[in-house]
């Protein structure tokens, strides 16, 4: 499950990040929304090397990124 988690985060991350280089606007709101997912994939994974650390736990601190709130498309 932990693994899954970080593989949706890491995929979500690659797609704002595709969203910035292409788009042409105020991109402001995509960076913002890139850097949450680059510190819940830390904060993740720093809790999974941690010994004693549950799943449950990582569930709590960060949350799954379709719960994240989506901005509206800059097209």
């Amino acid at each position: 499950m932990i693994l899954y988690q970080l593989a949706k985060r890491l995929a979500e991350r690659n797609r704002l990040q595709d969203n910035i280089e292409r788009s042409e606007g105020n991109i402001e709101a995509l960076v913002t929304q890139k850097e949450q997912v680059e510190e819940q994939l830390l904060t993740q994974a720093n809790m999974w090397k941690e010994e004693g650390q549950d799943e449950f736990m990582l569930a709590a601190l960060a949350p799954e990124p379709d719960s994240l709130p989506v901005q509206e498309s800059l097209y």
